[in-house]
């Protein structure tokens, strides 16, 4: 299927990156339409008229809609040409994709919010501030769940899904774990096979990588 997709996202959103990142990484033709979710713009009347779940990302490709990230990742991958390891056609490489994919929501993204919260969040949007006692609780969650990550996903290969980086690696790095960046601590010290995972997903997908995520990386100078 040919055609533009559009793109709405935010880039303060982790699952608007991993999608951006993909566009990007596999050269689809597509248009960036900007939501800006801390105006509100995601609630009002002209963009639920495009997407009555008012969320970030979102695809539109002809007459075609589609929400969720992981769906859109594989809609995607399955409407380009592009290399077979986005999203591999060896069936244990892409269960193991698969099985990342739908793991992380309530894992790794879920850690890695929490510390966006607890150091931040909670108070830009409630004006409260948490403890420190709740912030080194949810640091310690975060090293927890990566202590995970490293023994399983990352137990047999350079990437998720083996030797080859994947889209996996992709909402892996952007969705869950630079998102707790806005503690700026450095969370990753006690995972050095974490952070050298997360080097080579850089090294892999450079310079969009850095394109993608230069407007996160601003906003958390700010902070």
């Amino acid at each position: 299927m040919e055609g533009t997709f559009d793109f709405y996202h935010f880039p303060i959103s982790q699952p608007s990156r991993s999608i951006h990142l993909l566009l990007k990484l596999v050269n689809a033709p597509h248009n960036v339409h900007h939501v800006d979710l801390i105006s509100g713009e995601h609630k009002k009347p002209a963009y639920l008229e495009i997407n009555p779940f008012h969320t970030v990302p979102f695809l539109v490709h002809g007459d075609f809609s589609l929400s969720e990230s992981p769906a859109i990742a594989r809609y995607i991958i399955s409407n380009v040409k592009c290399d077979d390891h986005w999203y591999p056609a060896d069936l244990k490489k892409r269960a193991r994709v698969d099985e990342f994919l739908s793991y992380h929501h309530t894992t790794i993204r879920k850690a890695g919010v929490r510390v966006a919260f607890a150091f931040y969040l909670t108070g830009f949007f409630t004006g409260k501030k948490e403890t420190e006692e709740d912030k080194q609780a949810a640091l310690k969650g975060l090293d927890e769940t990566l202590a995970v990550f490293e023994s399983y996903f990352l137990k047999s290969g350079a990437f998720i899904a083996g030797d080859e980086i994947s889209i996996a690696d992709l909402f892996a790095a952007s969705e869950q774990i630079l998102q707790a960046d806005m503690s700026k601590k450095d969370y990753l010290a006690s995972r050095p096979k974490v952070k050298e995972w997360l080097e080579r997903v850089k090294e892999a997908t450079k310079p969009h990588f850095e394109e993608v995520f230069q407007p996160f990386n601003d906003f958390v100078k700010t902070l």
